[in-house]
């Protein structure tokens, strides 16, 4: 693992920081895998003799599967370019920036809280298996800013005036989260490689199955006419999350007001608003072939909502 920054005061209380980090993995616990799996050369001869693979084609006939659980087999490489401007809390305001550049990769199942991330797919060939993983977001920003309104009791500005008691002591908030999509592999129904591979099958894919931004539909999100079906006993030629979805536009704010008396006691009243301009935030499409949904969006984040609250602090 690397981390190398270089930080720089900007002035008026602004750090601006420029890191690269990287972590390179190995020996990491991966999915299961089958040790029973018909082999290429025994598969190759059931083939030329016109037949599909049996049971006693597995390297282990008396036995049905064998699977070998969470073997440390798992590789993984993550690297980032990372911008930060922030301003600590000072004078009544403070924000914090930053944007994000990052590629992910691994050859396992790691349970991705994003994208579909799937089993080795073929014991014999796990290169196959390495490429983006479910948390691959390639570009993400969020800001979070604080702004104490100096206008109220203890304040800048109207501390000790009736007008200040009406109409001060408010405080503002946001936070913005700005993210590129997390991808996912197209997988078929129906495993027809009859060789008791412990993954899902992948579909042959035969051109760029990604629209451009103008292209993409809730009805079609990609080409779906690029994937098939892979011919009998192979594995498809797709490799791993090739395919991208929707990205995510965020914006919450909260608005406060505090309500002091005494010396150190007050009364708080906030109003917090959560995606507060209502974007659509779309979830995956369908990534099964031939499936029910395949390549329609049919499900979104949460809207707009807003709640209240109040708190006494002393």
């Amino acid at each position: 693992m690397f981390n190398l920054g270089i930080q720089r005061e900007i002035g008026r209380g602004f750090l601006a920081e420029i890191s690269f980090i990287g972590n390179l993995a190995h020996k990491l616990p991966s999915g299961n895998l089958s040790l029973n799996q018909v082999t290429p050369d025994r598969l190759a001869a059931a083939i030329a003799e016109g037949r599909t693979p049996t049971q006693a084609d597995r390297p282990f006939p008396q036995f049905s599967n064998i699977n070998l659980q969470g073997p440390a087999f798992g590789d993984a490489r993550y690297y980032a370019s990372i911008a930060r401007l922030e301003r600590r809390f000072a004078g009544g305001y403070s924000i914090l920036g930053t944007y994000t550049w990052a590629r992910a990769f691994n050859n396992y199942t790691d349970g991705g809280s994003l994208g579909a991330d799937i089993g080795f797919s073929n014991f014999y060939n796990r290169r196959a298996d390495w490429g983006p993983t479910g948390n691959d977001i390639r570009h993400r920003f969020t800001m979070t800013s604080v702004y104490d309104i100096p206008v109220g009791k203890g304040k800048k500005y109207l501390s000790d005036s009736w007008l200040g008691a009406v109409a001060g002591n408010w405080s503002l908030g946001g936070i913005t989260t700005l993210q590129s999509g997390e991808p996912f592999t197209v997988n078929t129904q129906v495993n027809n490689t009859f060789v008791n591979s412990a993954g899902a099958q992948r579909a042959d894919v035969i051109r760029n199955p990604n629209f451009s931004n103008d292209q993409k539909t809730l009805d079609q999100w990609f080409d779906t006419s690029a994937f098939v079906q892979p011919a009998q006993f192979m594995f498809g030629n797709q490799g791993v999350n090739i395919v991208r979805a929707d990205g995510t536009i965020n914006l919450d704010a909260s608005i406060l007001r505090n309500f002091p008396f005494g010396e150190s006691m007050k009364v708080q009243i906030r109003g917090e608003f959560f995606n507060i301009t209502n974007h659509p935030n779309f979830g995956g499409p369908g990534a099964t072939l031939n499936g029910p949904g395949f390549g329609i969006v049919s499900g979104a984040g949460a809207g707009r909502r807003i709640q209240l609250g109040a708190r006494f602090v002393f």
